[in-house]
């Protein structure tokens, strides 16, 4: 047994033994904690400012729009400029929105459509700032570690997902009200600025020549295009985010239209789905590379098809927040698992570009929320949740018939059980070479991406 737990930690955490990473991670926690509030914060006060689920859904569409225009932007500047200023940039004008939005709160001064505005540039900010992220981790441990490392900083977003929203809830609560839960936001993540500036500046070149940005644009879309893995990842990661966040918007109307309470009793329900999510992510967060990584992908995201049937038919608060202990780990597995494979297969040149492709998920997902808020104000939410549960299995569905599709036209080179699945990639990856300075960072990122 204590062999057994030695080889778990030492495949789960093996990032950590980086120093540099380490302290990436310490403030990858702190901003994160800010990040999971927002999401208690952004819909209690959005609720409070409109009274509707539409006015929700709206609130947190101007985040989804930056996220669906800029996304791909996004990935082309993250492989051309350096991204650690990128990223102290964008982390900092971020922390600057959340404290002014709790200022303006705080003197009366915030209405819905401003509330938008804010919203809207507090996610052009992640626009530039997500791809960099994920590349410049890669630039930090190396391509051996990059999988793990991607894999644990999504394990320190599940990790605040316990009580960051509780803690939401709870200040707002209190005599600090909206406006000051935003200001504390706001400095949590300034912690995570300060962690990325004591960083080196690391960046490998991609050896390739400069292009203009419209075609750095479309020769990612091309690279993403001619890679039926990535095109598989990528469109699944979408339906999940897509699915999975959308509860967000609907359970403070279910609070307190069907269930008898506050909106911020949300706290509790999300405290339950952030624990279940951070156990899941921390069982699974060094299977990434395993070939068990897709079938645990498929079935957690069935598990959060489960969730949803359980929430929508949720008669008490006690049964609203068991379903959340479903909702959690369905979210969150995939997400950790895929974004981990996406950087694992992605070649260094493309990393940017491809994470970003990826990041519009986010966009797609948040700019969902307002046609879901006016379905269940016209239909009602029980009935939007049952809807969107069944969504999910019919995704499930044609996740697998993908994966089987994709595996059986990848020509398996040899399986360990104990180690990542290795195969040849199939005849895209290999038509174009890639440039001499790329060639054994590509070979092994190819060796390494399991099926």
């Amino acid at each position: 047994m204590t062999r057994i737990f030695s080889v778990w930690a030492g495949r789960t955490f093996a990032a950590l033994s980086h120093r540099h990473f380490r302290i990436l991670f310490a403030g990858t926690l702190f901003a994160t904690t800010a990040y999971m509030m927002m999401f208690v914060a952004m819909s209690v006060v959005a609720f409070d400012l409109g009274g509707t689920n539409a006015a929700v859904g709206f609130v947190g569409m101007g985040s989804g729009i930056s996220m669906l225009i800029g996304g791909p932007f996004g990935g082309v500047i993250a492989d051309r400029v350096n991204r650690k200023r990128l990223i102290v940039l964008g982390q900092g004008a971020g922390a600057a929105i959340l404290a002014l939005t709790g200022l303006l709160l705080l003197l009366g001064l915030l209405n819905l459509w401003l509330f938008f505005l804010l919203t809207l540039i507090l996610g052009a900010t992640f626009v530039f700032m997500g791809p960099a992220r994920h590349a410049f981790t890669r630039d930090i441990v190396g391509p051996r570690l990059v999988g793990n490392a991607v894999a644990l900083n999504q394990l320190a977003h599940s990790w605040g997902q316990p009580f960051a929203p509780m803690l939401a809830a709870f200040l707002i609560d209190s005599v600090l009200g909206g406006g000051g839960t935003y200001v504390i936001m706001g400095a949590l993540v300034s912690v995570g600025v300060f962690s990325m500036a004591v960083m080196p500046n690391r960046q490998e070149e991609s050896g390739e020549p400069r292009k203009s940005i419209a075609a750095d644009l479309v020769a990612g879309g091309r690279y993403v295009f001619g890679r039926p893995d990535l095109r598989l990842m990528i469109l699944l990661f979408a339906a999940v985010v897509v699915i999975g966040y959308l509860f967000r918007v609907l359970t403070p109307a279910l609070l307190e239209l069907h269930l008898d309470r506050k909106s911020t009793d949300m706290g509790l329900m999300m405290l339950v789905n952030g624990g279940a999510a951070a156990l899941i992510a921390l069982l699974i967060a060094g299977f990434a590379a395993s070939r068990w990584a897709w079938p645990l992908i498929l079935a957690l995201t069935a598990v959060m098809g489960l969730g949803y049937l359980a929430l929508s038919q949720a008669q008490s608060y006690g049964g609203a927040v068991a379903a959340m202990a479903l909702l959690g780990p369905g979210l969150q597995g995939p997400v950790l698992l895929l974004q981990a494979k996406l950087v694992m297969s992605a070649e260094p040149a493309y990393l940017g570009r491809v994470t970003a492709f990826s990041m519009m998920s986010w966009g797609v997902s948040s700019f969902m929320g307002m046609p879901a808020g006016i379905a269940a104000d016209a239909l009602g939410e029980r009935e939007v949740l049952a809807g969107v549960g069944l969504l999910t299995f019919v995704v499930v569905a044609l996740g697998v018939v993908g994966w089987m599709r994709w595996v059986r036209g990848a020509q398996p080179v040899g399986i360990d059980l104990g180690k990542p699945a290795v195969r040849e990639m199939p005849a895209p990856v290999l038509a174009a070479p890639a440039p001499v300075g790329l060639r054994p960072t590509a070979l092994m990122s190819a060796q390494k991406a399991s099926r």
